[in-house]
């Protein structure tokens, strides 16, 4: 009912709704937003696939997790860089924000329900721009986001959400260059 509370809230003047709702730090609510996002990259992925309840928790828990731990270390991120432009920061406010933003992927499911109702349309070879739409949307909402919550620009709130990609990209990067390493010197 709290979350209902403030999405209404949101609707009807967003700056102060969203900087009341991160200011309280409720880690359980920013948890209810990851939750539906990692609903929403299950879904999207596994409608019509004939998944067992297990399959479909076992599932749900992992992208919940992995959404959680990427919404800790973008948070962390994206502190470090507000701190080193010289603006003060909450990343457990950030982290809160991240939350919010999951929301945005409850289109992914409409999108592959879409797709699976007119297959003959072979709406799936752009389950790609579904994706790219929501990380669009998504990038709009938090850098708006961030310029609510923090005195920023559009510029720097867009480069800032750009740069905290930056780390998870080279270490994905790297992980993946020693694993072709490590099969090159394993044959």
């Amino acid at each position: 009912m709290k979350l209902l509370k403030a999405y209404f809230a949101y609707m009807e003047n967003p700056a102060p709704a969203l900087a009341a709702f991160v200011a309280e730090k409720s880690f359980f609510s920013a948890c209810a937003g990851y939750l539906i996002a990692a609903l929403g990259w299950v879904l999207f992925f596994n409608i019509g696939d004939g998944l067992s309840v297990a399959a479909f928790a076992v599932k749900l828990f992992v992208v919940f997790a992995a959404e959680v731990a990427a919404g800790f270390m973008l948070a962390a991120v994206c502190g470090l860089f507000l701190d080193f432009i010289r603006v003060k920061s909450s990343p457990a406010e950030i982290f809160c924000l991240l939350g919010t933003a999951g929301l945005i992927n409850g289109l992914l499911p409409a999108f592959a329900l879409f797709s699976a109702v007119w297959p003959a349309a072979h709406l799936n070879l752009l389950a790609p721009l579904g994706m790219l739409l929501v990380a669009g949307l998504k990038l709009g909402y938090l850098s708006r986001g961030l310029m609510r919550l923090y005195p920023l620009s559009a510029a720097k709130t867009v480069g800032i959400w750009l740069l905290c990609l930056l780390p998870p990209a080279v270490a994905v990067s790297l992980l993946a260059a020693f694993g072709i390493w490590s099969l090159v010197l394993l044959f």
